[in-house]
């Protein structure tokens, strides 16, 4: 009977000349590609973060490849990178050995945070460089990314700028009450005046300065107005602090109309997942991503949640990350607007953008609407349209709309004559008038 053999075993055995650490890694290994791509960055932007005294820092190219590495296998936590760095043969390898600990790798991306920008602009280019894109077409596409902040720290605009008004209102009255000559010298009865917090914090101060230099008196009638005063001086401090809070809500919100207290760069919108069926609005952001080839070429965080309002702002992005624009832009029927489709026409972009009725238009039931006036028939020599029961509709003027974004639309308008006892009437007649 032969004798039972094992491979031998030896975990402790030490090795004479010892192997390279990428031995065990792949050719094709998506390490490689990460290692060879931040190799052939320029970085040399990352040096004026760093200060040259005190202890030498780890290279900013192997913290960069180990982080990219780590995103790339959906690992975002510090702590885990960090013990990957000693277990891992792929992190052994970039890192050199070397084994940050998660502080000093929370640190390095705070710190780069600025930067990587610029490194995403470069390895796009260098994706373009071998041939595998080639940044004449984009195609967009947006999305909503829940933040984890919590759903009820919200602050509307509309409440801020009621409540500021309804305060202001309260300083008025407060500082004619006060002092009539402080409160004609600061407000001279003109309710447009705008008071801030460094002007009700020099009222306090003098009213306090009054106060003080007030003599002693043993009247009641004495005691009881100061008393009043200083009651007066304590609702003006607290007055001048709500206003000074209504301003610093002003501020972040900026052009949004919310925004989450814990946070600040978040706005309250509608999610594409809406568990309770509810529409509930809850902080996030509107992601924007332009792709080409399945390679992602540009990204942009957007505060407004719909996307109409997004594509002219993404193409000026891409432009100022490559100094160009694209030849053709696709996207679906959410870009779709007249202001879009002349953005992309004055700068020589072929649009493959569908507007928004399109995919309505294509349901078999679809019937449009005979009063619509893309459904009436057009005299373009004598400018006028012909409604449904044949009568004439004559151009009356142009009507100028004020989008969102400031854009003025221009449509014209026309009217019948003679609408009285038609039959149709209650169809087409608006409150307006018999205009279309």
């Amino acid at each position: 009977m032969a004798k039972l053999h094992f491979r031998p075993y030896i975990p402790n055995q030490t090795v004479l000349f010892p192997g390279r650490i990428d031995e065990n890694i792949a050719s094709n290994d998506p390490v490689r590609i990460v290692n060879t791509v931040v190799d052939n960055l320029n970085l040399d932007n990352f040096k004026k973060l760093y200060k040259a005294t005190g202890r030498c820092p780890y290279h900013p190219k192997m913290m960069l490849k180990v982080i990219i590495y780590a995103y790339m296998n959906n690992i975002y936590s510090c702590r885990k990178i960090e013990k990957l760095l000693l277990r891992d043969i792929h992190y052994i390898w970039l890192s050199g050995n070397e084994h940050p600990d998660f502080i000093t790798i929370n640190r390095f991306r705070n710190r780069v945070k600025e930067e990587i920008n610029t490194v995403f602009t470069q390895l796009v280019l260098v994706l373009a460089d071998k041939g595998f894109i080639s940044l004449d077409v984009e195609y967009i596409d947006g999305t909503k990314i829940e933040s984890m902040a919590n759903k009820y720290t919200f602050v509307w605009r509309k409440t801020v700028e009621k409540n500021r008004t309804k305060l202001m209102d309260k300083i008025r009255i407060l500082l004619e009450q006060v002092d009539e000559a402080i409160a004609q010298e600061n407000s001279s009865k003109d309710t447009s005046v705008e008071f801030t917090p460094a002007m009700l914090s020099d009222i306090v101060n003098e009213l306090k300065e009054v106060l003080e230099h007030q003599p002693v008196t043993k009247d009641k009638e004495q005691k009881k107005v100061i008393r009043e005063k200083k009651k007066q001086v304590r609702e003006l401090e607290e007055y001048r602090d709500k206003l000074m809070e209504y301003d610093n809500h002003l501020e972040v919100l900026g052009e949004r109309n919310s925004y989450s207290k814990t946070d600040p760069d978040a706005t309250f919108m509608r999610m594409k997942e809406d568990a309770m069926k509810n529409g509930q609005t809850k902080p996030g952001y509107n992601l924007q991503t332009g792709t080409e080839n399945q390679f992602i070429i540009d990204f942009r965080l957007f505060p407004n949640p719909t996307d109409t309002l997004t594509l002219i702002p993404f193409f000026h992005s891409f432009q100022h990350r490559y100094n160009r624009l694209p030849g053709i832009g696709v996207a679906d029927s959410g870009y779709g607007s007249e202001e879009n489709y002349r953005f992309m026409q004055d700068n020589g972009i072929e649009a493959f953008v569908k507007y928004n009725y399109f995919h309505k238009e294509q349901r078999p039931r679809y019937t449009p609407n005979p009063f619509h006036a893309e459904s009436l028939h057009y005299n373009a020599g004598e400018d006028y349209y012909v409604c449904p029961m044949g009568q004439h509709m004559n151009r009356i003027g142009t009507r100028r709309d004020k989008t969102a974004s400031g854009y003025i639309s221009e449509s014209a308008r026309y009217k019948a004559q003679r609408c009285e006892g038609c039959p149709l009437r209650g169809s087409c007649f608006k409150a307006g008038g018999t205009v279309l």
